[in-house]
């Protein structure tokens, strides 16, 4: 009788565990497909493509690739002699205008005070279209001096804000044509996050809600806020023909992948470039609040560590 009543509580037991292994399963299976989280999520920064406004031979790189620099920090010079001459002769284009100007002047007010008594009208007339031309002829060349002076003020190369400077391909010697990216500047203080998050888990995504963020390969926690949400995407199922009319791809009905919506997360704190630009990190949406570990639930704590393991 005792080795029956045994064997009843070890099968009780083991039914038990079982219902309890099941509950636990399904429970996680149900977090990890609904709850509002995703290992799809990208640092991101602010980003400068720096491109010169001049071309000409580079004389002088002044950093050096991942660098650290400062708003107007020089960062290299391109071809300075020969701007340098352009401003030189576009000025002494000024000074002759200038001098032709006053010239002019003096002859057209002689003219118009000796009147027509002294000579024709057509010559008071030419002399005043000839101060008028020449008037002309310096705003010319002032905007061409101008243009010579910014040109040569463009020849170095600044900075527009702090940050670090990446993929740089600059060397000196080398020819640069205007308006080809030369450097990228990652500004400085400008880091978030974009979350893709699955459509089907937008329902528990709201701006403002509290947001904890796990790097990958970290096991450190960063928090944020939901910033906002991507008012659309790309529609990869429909383009248009060449005749105009839409082009619907075919899709099998029992196959449907969620669509990712990319989420902007405005980060606490800024890691600077301790996690750079395009790498990657696991994020869960915790709601109006920050979560704290005593506040999760058991099955909440083990999908938190198989994140930070997975």
């Amino acid at each position: 009788m005792k080795a029956l009543t045994r064997k009843i509580i070890r099968f009780a037991i083991t039914i038990i565990l079982v219902v309890i292994a099941v509950i636990a399963i399904f429970r996680a299976w149900v977090f990890y497909t609904e709850s509002p989280w995703t290992r799809d999520a990208k640092f991101t920064a602010d980003v400068v493509a720096i491109a010169p406004d001049v071309s000409g031979l580079i004389s002088e790189v002044r950093v050096h690739d991942n660098q650290l620099v400062k708003k107007d920090q020089v960062l290299f010079v391109i071809d300075q002699p020969r701007y340098q001459e352009a401003l030189d002769e576009a000025e002494a284009d000024v000074a002759y205008y200038q001098a032709q100007v006053d010239e002019k002047r003096r002859e057209a007010i002689r003219r118009n005070q000796l009147g027509v008594s002294a000579m024709s009208r057509e010559a008071i007339d030419q002399a005043n279209n000839d101060y008028q031309t020449t008037e002309h002829q310096l705003a010319k060349a002032i905007a061409s001096r101008d243009t010579a002076k910014l040109d040569l003020e463009r020849t170095v190369v600044k900075a527009p804000a702090d940050g670090w400077v990446t993929n740089l391909n600059v060397y000196r010697g080398e020819f640069i044509t205007r308006g080809s990216t030369s450097v990228a500047l990652v500004q400085q203080n400008t880091f978030y996050v974009l979350a893709y998050m699955e459509e089907t888990k937008l329902e528990g995504v709201r701006p403002g809600y509290r947001v904890e963020i796990t790097p990958l390969g970290s096991n450190r926690v960063l928090r944020g806020t939901v910033d906002s949400i991507a008012a659309g995407v790309t529609n990869s199922s429909s383009t248009v023909d060449s005749k105009g009319m839409a082009t619907i791809d075919s899709n099998l009905e029992w196959v449907r992948l969620a669509q990712r919506v990319p989420v902007r997360i405005r980060l606490d704190e800024q890691p600077g470039n301790l996690y750079p630009s395009g790498t990657t990190a696991t994020v869960v949406v915790t709601g109006a609040q920050d979560r704290q570990p005593e506040q999760m639930s058991p099955m909440m704590k083990l999908m938190h560590r198989l994140r930070e393991f997975g």
